[in-house]
């Protein structure tokens, strides 16, 4: 399947809408991506409702991003994860230290406040 990526903006968040399978072949895209997110500043929610198949390496470049974002201040969250994408990030326990949430609503709520 072929593989997209693209970002949307607004005053809460960036929605980074992913499309496809993360594997070799496009993890350098879309590690740049969440990367350019990251480097922004903003909190960042990864919609993988139409991910195909996630393998180490798009596993690897979530948790580099996630890394990056704690130490730039920010937050990133993962929405919508098919089941058999789901079930990667809990065999991998991935899923206890980013976190998946069912709605872009869940996870923009979740995010801590950035007001005093």
């Amino acid at each position: 399947m072929d593989f997209d990526i693209s970002l949307m903006r607004d005053d809460r968040c960036t929605l980074v809408r992913v499309k496809g399978d993360i594997d070799v072949v496009s993890r350098a895209r879309f590690e740049d991506a969440l990367f350019e997110v990251v480097e922004s500043g903003e909190p960042m929610v990864v919609d993988m409702r139409e991910v195909t198949f996630c393998d180490s390496t798009g596993l690897n470049a979530i948790v580099a991003a996630n890394r990056r974002a704690a130490e730039h201040g920010t937050h990133l969250a993962l929405v919508a994860l098919p089941p058999r994408v789901q079930r990667v990030f809990r065999i991998t326990g991935i899923d206890k230290f980013i976190p998946i949430h069912e709605t872009l609503r869940e996870a923009i709520v979740a995010f801590p406040s950035t007001t005093p």
